[in-house]
């Protein structure tokens, strides 16, 4: 016998006890238009990512302007650098191969392409290590825009002064007088050659004043065992008088003792460089 007040009855209890174990009821029946309209709103609702707001596709972001490298010159260089990673040296002429831990400070010679050429401090042995390991950019590139930023011409500043031209009309030479017959022509004037030679007391004066008044930084004055004047030295081509410093220098392999050649030339220090190895000194 079919009774519709206990089928009615168990559909409830049904329904309870789906409810109550985590089931998710949801209607079974939708119209047409419902559907539609749902999938519509689903849809303009999806990533816009690449769109712009007038519907027309948008363009990825530009990518970050990177450092022109090429810009930067000796002058905007730190006097140290720090190193991100740990990097080895060696060098095959000396000897010497080390290792320099992460966050070991070495000094920037020079820029090769991506690369930046470092020397441990005290010792003339160069490396080149990708400069994106060491802080050189951080350092650098303020230094850089300062000074691209004060060499420019400030708004509203007066221009100098035009040079005003030279009178077109040459002044008349004044008049030669012939020499008296039988006078003895006048001496020509002598000059000192550009090129006068300093004597040893000379030079060792010119290498401690050099040294003192900062022009290397590689040591200073009282870190110097000995002052001497050089013989003449070929460099580069050119011919110079010399001067030779032998100095103590604490280093990462303890204190050691390195020599130093000044060239000279019309009577100052032209540079400085390393006895062994030839290298600029900075």
């Amino acid at each position: 016998m079919h009774m519709p007040g206990m089928t009615n009855l168990g559909t409830i209890i049904l329904l309870i006890v789906c409810v109550g174990i985590g089931y998710v009821l949801e209607p079974i029946i939708f119209s047409g238009d419902n559907l539609l309209q749902e999938k519509t709103a689903d849809t303009a609702a999806g990533d816009t990512s690449g769109t712009a707001p007038d519907g027309t596709p948008g363009l990825p972001p530009a990518p970050a302007a990177g450092v022109d490298l090429t810009k930067i010159t000796p002058e905007d260089f730190p006097e140290k650098v720090t190193l991100k990673a740990p990097h080895t040296i060696s060098d095959a002429g000396s000897g010497i191969t080390m290792t320099l831990e992460k966050g070991s400070m070495v000094k920037p010679v020079r820029i090769e392409g991506t690369d930046l050429v470092i020397q441990p401090a005290g010792i003339p042995v160069e490396s080149k290590i990708n400069i994106d390991r060491t802080n050189f950019k951080e350092l650098a590139v303020p230094k850089m825009l300062d000074r691209l930023r004060n060499a420019s011409v400030e708004p509203g500043s007066t221009p100098p002064a035009p040079i005003p031209a030279p009178d077109a009309t040459p002044e008349p030479a004044p008049p030669v007088t012939p020499p008296a017959p039988g006078a003895d022509p006048a001496p020509a004037p002598t000059t000192t050659p550009a090129t006068a030679r300093l004597g040893e007391s000379a030079i060792i004066a010119l290498l401690k004043k050099d040294v003192q008044d900062g022009n290397v930084s590689e040591f200073k004055t009282s870190q110097v065992t000995s002052w001497e004047a050089g013989g003449d030295m070929e460099f580069d081509g050119d011919t110079y008088q010399t001067g030779r410093v032998t100095f103590e220098a604490d280093t990462i392999l303890g204190v050691q003792q390195h020599e130093a050649i000044a060239l000279i030339e019309h009577g100052k220090v032209y540079k400085w460089i390393w006895a062994k190895t030839k290298l600029d000194m900075r």
